[in-house]
């Protein structure tokens, strides 16, 4: 007769979040440093079990040589792992250059970096309320191109703030969320930073 084997417990997500973290740290995706941003944004909302969306502007951004102004909406710290999946050549402007161990090509949030960066044909991501970004989109011709993040989980609502620790946590705790990224129709580059919120303060049906 052979002895009862006792169960198997699952694995804790935090425990194979931090696991997904250390693996990447040590062993880092081959390529440059985009590649290895958007290769390491996506194993790691992979291992949180996040799938992303992307849903695609109704109306194409403008081609014009230039590079487009992201201006998204606040709901986690880890939205931009989220949006370097859906704009992989995307840099975040005055983000850090690392966010939950995945390397984030980031520049200052000064509009004459900005400005040069979109000139260069780099789309540049922001954030709601960066008066003086929009400002140097219009400087550089580019469009600006609102972008909305739902996230939808069995452990609702997302943690509010900047720490990417919460977010991490809520993830491991709430396995088969979706993150939905609302690719949003351009802008005129002089649009004021009201308008912008007012597109993303749009329901989220109304985004599909």
């Amino acid at each position: 007769m052979t002895a009862p084997t006792a169960p198997t417990r699952p694995i804790p997500g935090w425990f194979r979040v931090g696991a997904t973290v250390a693996a990447g740290r040590l062993r880092p995706p081959l390529g440059g440093r985009r590649r290895r941003a958007v290769c390491g944004a996506a194993r790691l909302l992979t291992a949180l079990g996040v799938r992303v969306e992307v849903r695609a502007p109704a109306t194409a951004w403008p081609r014009t040589g230039t590079g487009v102004l992201l201006v998204s909406d606040t709901v986690t710290a880890l939205d931009p792992l989220a949006l370097l999946t859906a704009v992989p050549g995307a840099v975040v402007a005055g983000g850090a250059d690392r966010l939950a161990g995945v390397p984030v090509p980031a520049l200052p949030a000064d509009p004459a970096r900005v400005a040069t960066a979109l000139r260069a044909g780099t789309p540049v991501s922001t954030r709601t309320g960066a008066a003086g970004l929009l400002a140097a989109a219009g400087d550089a011709g580019a469009a600006v191109c609102p972008v909305a993040v739902r996230w939808r989980g069995a452990a609702d609502p997302p943690p509010d703030g900047g720490s990417a620790v919460a977010a991490v946590r809520w993830l491991a705790a709430s396995p088969g969320t979706v993150v939905e990224v609302h690719l949003l129709p351009a802008l005129p580059a002089g649009a004021s930073a009201d308008a912008v919120a007012a597109v993303l303060a749009a329901p989220a049906l109304s985004l599909r």
